[in-house]
């Protein structure tokens, strides 16, 4: 007889209360009183190690028997004791049949949703390929919550894909967003993420302004040893005009080797975040396809934390388009994972360091850069919760790309029932 568990639910449950956790097998006719469970904390232990240390480590947690629930529908109530993964090991038969994780969260982190998203990305409005609402489509089908067009020196595709997206559905989101750059000097790529404003109009519209602008900082700022004021001043005017219009400013791929140097001098990106011209770092960015740059923008910040500087991160694909068959691209293997209470609260949540940056080579191996706190849910997330979420997200992203009213409201009851048999908070 083929004996296995079909589904654990919920896999996600509050900290310090007793809760119940349901097991279905995938065979009806088994004998209950062969099935045991066990379930141990990973991290904060509640079962101390002996005092000579010589003990049986798969029997310091015992296992316990499940309560019949019928048809093949098993439970156990259990205490999560602390925010932390658990191991779940099923046996039947004195065999171990299952292996698999929960999770438990704290009273404030389970008021918090899980958003993954990309803050940076281009369409065939500028050098990608697909049109704003195509690529937006696409993003939705790899199980994605919400993004931001980035598109060079424009900001108007943002807008034509939230026109389109954001009234066909609630449960994915188009941010407003500009990849900003120069007019006639340096080489600057500043995110706009969510401003309500465009600032590469004014760069692109109002030269006296801009240079009059550019003074001001200089005249105002000490730049120290810095071999090149005015470009830090550029940027700093970028970062002052995306927050001046509510957006969140994010330094772009600092160490993207291009034209023969990196896309930024080591000496501004020092400058920069000891003056905390930007919100956010994009960590993990589409610099290069040896990770050179990822790995450099990852041990610079880890300096300036040691120096006691705060420093939000985002993860970014940079992409220029969703074709998974193209090797180059980095769509859905570079990306960001926000807690935040909703798509509103996003842009705060990302400013607040509850975001972590995500580079992931397949289903299973992912660099998680960020807060221990939020980095250790969101790798449980990535491999328990996403990949079958994507699943309910194609779907969805069908629906929409077919503007097809009644198929786009039944995928999201699906997607909302699933939530709700996944997280029980």
């Amino acid at each position: 007889m083929n004996i296995g568990v079909k589904e654990i639910f919920p896999r996600v449950f509050k900290s310090n209360c007793r809760q119940t956790l349901y097991i279905e097998m995938t065979n009806i006719n088994i004998s209950p009183d062969l099935l045991e469970i066990k379930i141990q904390p990973m991290e904060q232990y509640s079962i101390l190690h002996t005092s000579n240390y010589r003990i049986d480590e798969e029997n310091r947690y015992p296992y316990m028997p499940l309560n019949n629930c019928g048809a093949g529908l098993f439970s156990v109530e259990y205490n999560f004791t602390a925010e932390q993964q658990y191991s779940v090991k099923i046996k039947y038969d004195g065999k171990i049949i299952s292996h698999s994780h929960i999770y438990a969260v704290d009273p404030d982190l389970a008021e918090l949703k899980a958003f993954k998203g990309d803050t940076h990305l281009h369409t065939c409005r500028s050098d990608g390929q697909g049109t704003p609402f195509e690529v937006a489509c696409n993003y939705r089908a790899a199980g994605f919550d919400f993004i931001a067009i980035t598109d060079h020196h424009k900001f108007a595709p943002s807008l034509e894909a939230q026109g389109e997206i954001n009234t066909l559905t609630n449960d994915f989101y188009v941010f407003r967003g500009e990849e900003v750059h120069n007019k006639g000097m340096g080489y600057f790529h500043i995110i706009n993420f969510n401003g309500e404003s465009s600032v590469n109009d004014i760069i692109e519209t109002d030269d006296d302004y801009v240079e009059s602008e550019i003074q001001k900082i200089l005249n105002s700022r000490d730049f120290g040893n810095l071999s090149d004021p005015k470009c830090a001043a550029y940027r700093i005017f970028v970062a002052e005009h995306i927050r001046k219009s509510n957006g969140v400013a994010i330094m772009a791929h600092p160490f993207w080797e291009t034209y023969g140097e990196y896309h930024m001098q080591t000496e501004e990106f020092i400058y920069h975040w000891r003056n905390g011209d930007f919100d956010a770092l994009e960590v993990i960015a589409a610099c290069d396809g040896t990770g050179n740059g990822n790995n450099l923008q990852e041990m610079l910040r880890c300096d300036m934390m040691s120096e006691g500087y705060k420093i939000a991160v985002v993860g970014s694909s940079d992409a220029h388009t969703t074709d998974n068959k193209c090797s180059t691209d980095l769509f859905n293997k570079q990306f960001t994972i926000v807690f935040a209470k909703d798509y509103n609260d996003i842009p705060n949540a990302i400013k607040s360091e509850r975001s972590v940056a995500i580079s992931c080579t397949d289903d299973t191996l992912f660099h998680v850069v960020g807060k221990f706190r939020y980095g250790k849910y969101a790798r449980f997330l990535l491999k328990e919760y996403y990949p079958v979420y994507a699943e309910y997200c194609e779907m969805h992203a069908k629906a929409l790309a077919d503007k097809n009213v009644i198929k786009i409201a039944e995928t999201e009851k699906e997607i909302n029932d699933f939530k709700l048999k996944f997280f029980n908070i």
